[in-house]
């Protein structure tokens, strides 16, 4: 009798074999990972059972290997964290979700592409340093041009 492959069994999905993106095992343990990140959080929620989950596996990890130490990337199954999912209303999978500061910054329903999410990262990293139109008017609200100087 031949043996059957379990289909889309969590061992299967990458998640927890990349060291450069956290497998969120719980609500307290993501509350720890926010209370220290100091760089831009970037949340794939996904499922074992989805397929376009499982395409972003792939460029969700070499973005975490390109922006390594620019910001964390994190992976909730939203099986596993259906209260986590809730908080940040994730009605669809993949979804991704940016923080900065414990704030969403952005967000993207769906399979993205390596440019897209690239771009969202470039955007919270910009936000995060004031540059761009956010550090116009951060700098703007905190002073004038002298303030405009990056040192």
């Amino acid at each position: 009798m031949a043996r059957r492959k379990r289909k889309n069994s969590p061992s299967q999905h990458s998640a927890g074999k990349s060291k450069l993106v956290t497998e969120v095992k719980g609500q307290q343990h993501f509350e720890k990972i926010l209370a220290n990140a100091e760089s831009p959080v970037i949340i794939d929620f996904w499922a074992p059972w989805c397929a376009p989950c499982r395409m972003m596996t792939p460029i969700f990890e070499a973005a975490a290997k390109e922006h390594q130490g620019a910001a964390r990337f994190l992976k909730v199954n939203t099986e596993a964290n259906s209260g986590l999912a809730r908080t940040f209303n994730v009605s669809s999978i993949p979804s991704l979700v940016v923080l900065l500061d414990g704030e969403v910054v952005d967000a993207k329903i769906g399979l993205t592409s390596r440019a897209q999410l690239d771009a969202m990262l470039r955007r919270a990293i910009d936000k995060q340093n004031g540059v761009g139109l956010f550090g116009k008017m951060k700098r703007k609200l905190l002073g004038g041009e002298e303030a405009a100087q990056p040192a």
